[in-house]
């Protein structure tokens, strides 16, 4: 049961989380932002998600289960099916005996306890409540393994190759994937996911279906589907009926057939914030300390699928108001948002970092966003920039943060 502002802010003020001028500034910053009540509160640490949680179950007159911290067993999820479990929004979270604790988002819904008692005849039976995205997050496992879903639609003889990438894109969608590669080696595909930086195997797939989905890719992010021995890039979009994102097409020419890997640009990063960036409550103060400055440089080093991008866009969610002029050069522009100046580099008219940078400093911004540091050109503007009035952000290729000191004195920069 996913609550509306107007709910929420009824129980936060109800419970006495929040004051009456905290609910006022969310609202107005709501109002003027085009964002949620929640979210506002979330961004300025004035809640947390747990706290939410705590006074939602309060009105329910329940207790609160964080599923964030500790999760049932996956034998004990599957104690009750699917189709139940969807239904009422419900997990099974623990077993003690015949005493058992349900999770669900709400405890009042029509039909829940009969169909409990239905499940679980014999047993005592607690009801608790927590956070219908992490309830959500839990039924992943009642997902069969792609290698299984793959056979029952190469048995059905339809629509592989469009059937088979659905299911790839889902997955990555559920498991916050990064990246997805599509690995030939011998007569397989290897399907991985990059997750939290780490690429995991996802499912294996015989090559003899490889083409028409290497075809299908490539017609959908408008490359040659006639060239196979030079590099390509494109983009692309995957949506359904509940989902939608953008995915950065890249394939290169390998002995063993054309390896491509799909950079997944995913809605969800635009409502992350410094308090779901997994940063220590040291490191998130002082980052925090570090945007509100009105001028200098932010520089957010790592490996590729750390969170770079995901980082700055925290940043620049903490620090858009309407007083702000804020304008981003981005190769390419990852994620749209409201209100911000987004400028895309292209190759075919030289507007290059440099070149785009150079001119967004006439534009008389209070933040810029400059996508990458990668040359000597962009790091000069980038630098004069940030001594001269404005707060930049930006990625960069170091091994650690104290590394990018030194790399740009290598790139020129006066010390």
């Amino acid at each position: 049961m996913i609550l509306d502002d107007i709910k929420i802010k009824e129980i936060l003020l109800k419970e006495n989380y929040v004051s009456e001028d905290d609910i006022q500034t969310a609202e107005d910053f709501s109002k003027s932002h085009n964002t949620s009540i929640s979210d506002y509160l979330l961004s300025k640490n004035i809640i947390t998600k747990d706290l939410i949680g705590q006074a939602i179950a309060e009105s329910f007159k329940v207790s609160y289960t964080n599923l964030k911290s500790k999760q049932p067993l996956k034998e004990q999820i599957l104690k009750i099916p699917e189709s139940v479990a969807r239904k009422f929004n419900i997990i099974l979270f623990k077993e003690d005996g015949k005493n058992i604790t349900i999770v669900t988002d709400n405890p009042l819904k029509k039909g829940l306890s009969t169909q409990l008692k239905k499940l679980f005849p014999k047993s005592k039976i607690s009801v608790t409540y927590s956070l219908t995205e992490d309830i959500l997050e839990i039924f992943v496992s009642y997902q069969k393994e792609l290698k299984t879903r793959f056979s029952k639609i190469i048995k059905s003889g339809e629509h592989i190759a469009p059937d088979i990438l659905e299911e790839i894109f889902e997955d990555a969608y559920t498991f916050y994937a990064s990246d997805i590669h599509f690995e030939p080696q011998g007569e397989e595909v290897i399907i991985r996911f990059r997750i939290d930086g780490v690429l995991q195997e996802a499912g294996r797939l015989s090559k003899i279906y490889y083409e028409n989905i290497l075809n299908r890719i490539k017609i959908k992010s408008q490359l040659r589907i006639d060239e196979h021995l030079t590099a390509q890039d494109g983009s692309m979009s995957y949506s359904n009926a509940e989902i939608k994102f953008d995915l950065r097409t890249s394939i290169i020419p390998t002995i063993e057939g054309e390896k491509v890997v799909l950079r997944v640009l995913t809605a969800y990063v635009k409502g992350i914030t410094f308090d779901s960036l997994g940063l220590s409550t040291h490191n998130q103060q002082m980052l925090e300390e570090a945007a509100h400055k009105p001028f200098g440089m932010i520089l957010v080093t790592g490996p590729t699928g750390s969170g770079k991008t995901t980082t700055l866009y925290s940043a620049l969610k903490l620090l858009h108001k309407p007083g702000v002029n804020i304008t981003t050069i981005e190769d390419p522009v990852e994620y749209k948002v409201a209100g911000v100046n987004q400028i895309q580099v292209n190759k075919q008219t030289e507007l290059t970092f440099a070149r785009g940078l150079r001119s967004i400093v006439r534009q008389d911004p209070d933040i810029i966003l400059v996508g990458e540091i990668r040359d000597e050109e962009t790091a000069e503007t980038a630098v004069n920039a940030a001594l001269t009035g404005h707060l930049l952000l930006s990625t960069f290729h170091a091994n650690d943060a104290a590394t990018s000191i030194p790399r740009l004195i290598d790139m020129g920069i006066e010390p």
